[in-house]
């Protein structure tokens, strides 16, 4: 599918005009006749550099005319690098993580360790106790705030035509961009890293207290908080199947997205140029047009599980990213799946357009 974006484009000329002569009084050379030739025709005789601003950023062009009707453009735009900040969800099948901190501000470590079996001499509790510390001392919230930056450099080759003999102020445009196909970047600010790293602790937590929670007195503890919350993460919509995606943070603390489209770019639009100087130096054009993007416009993330509701345990609230094996005597834990694209692999996306 092809997708269009409209593009409205000012520039500023500067020309200088260049006349090829014979100054030796001899008989003119090849070149030298080629080039009077050239210079008579209006053809490659002088050069205009000019600077332009517009939705495709900030660029430099040089222009050429190819006769009285013709002009060629090649330049090179590119978009300066700044952060949109945008807020994401974070939840988990029980409700907001804040509402789940509230009820785990009480609890008693040492307590909850001894519930489900574990021997606070082992090694193992220490890991519980680590990960409940770095749990609680984290400021939890129920969002994040991500930050996307542009990655928009391109070069750009256009034929102008104009096509009124007795008014060169108006032109119609064609011609490519060509640029990386990666062209958005988004992640988290880095001073959301430690909420991130808290929803891991979190995260490891709940798999942890599940592999080791179901010897014995499992069947006892339907109520647990971590059974009816389940794993913690940034709801990103539903697939096709109508499993639920939900995206967790990458080892490192981090959330990360990219969108990616096709490098080359054609370009169809016209113009307005008009002297700003009467010695006609000094130009004005205005171009508006259309940007086409060929190929699929994709957004890709990493460490999302693909969660079946259907299949989740409602007297349990188990079952999620975790499979027990035949006898219940330990979890598996599903693994993420990786560069999954959000606008065409999803569906029911927050905020995305024909949803």
């Amino acid at each position: 599918m092809k997708k269009k974006l409209g593009v409205f484009l000012l520039t500023l000329s500067l020309m200088t005009a260049a006349t090829a002569q014979n100054e030796t009084g001899g008989k003119p050379s090849f070149f030298s006749q080629l080039s009077s030739r050239m210079a008579e025709k209006n053809i490659l005789n002088h050069m205009d550099v000019g600077v332009n601003v517009g939705t495709v950023g900030l660029g430099i062009d040089v222009a050429m005319p190819v006769g009285d009707y013709v002009r060629i453009r090649a330049g090179y735009n590119w978009i300066p690098s700044f952060n949109f900040k945008s807020d994401f969800p974070i939840d988990t099948r029980g409700g907001s993580m804040s509402h789940f901190v509230d009820k785990m501000k009480n609890i008693d470590v040492d307590k909850k360790m001894e519930e489900v079996g574990v021997d606070l001499n082992e090694p193992k509790f220490k890991e519980y106790k680590d990960l409940f510390d770095k749990f609680h001392n984290v400021e939890l919230k129920d969002f994040v705030t991500m930050g996307m930056k542009p990655n928009v450099h391109q070069f750009k080759f256009l034929v102008d035509v104009l096509p009124f003999k007795n008014n060169k102020h108006w032109s119609f445009s064609t011609g490519f961009f060509v640029g990386p196909s990666n062209v958005a970047n988004a992640s988290n600010l880095d001073r959301e890293t430690l909420l991130l790293e808290g929803v891991n602790a979190y995260n490891d937590l709940y798999v942890m207290y599940c592999q080791d929670g179901i010897a014995g007195n499992y069947h006892e503890k339907l109520d647990e908080l971590f059974y009816r919350n389940g794993v913690a993460g940034i709801p990103l919509g539903y697939f096709a199947d109508g499993d639920k995606a939900i995206m967790v943070p990458a080892k490192d603390g981090t959330a990360r997205a990219k969108m990616k489209t096709g490098k080359f770019r054609p370009y169809l639009g016209f113009g307005y140029n008009t002297h700003l100087s009467k010695d006609k130096k000094w130009n004005l054009n205005v171009d508006a047009g259309l940007l086409f993007l060929c190929g699929k416009s994709r957004v890709y993330v990493d460490n999302v599980y693909k969660i079946n509701e259907s299949s989740i345990d409602v007297d349990n609230y188990v079952f999620d990213i975790l499979r027990p094996n035949e006898d219940w005597s330990d979890f598996v834990v599903d693994e993420p799946l990786q560069h999954v694209d959000m606008v065409h692999d999803l569906d029911d996306i927050p905020g995305k357009v024909g949803d």
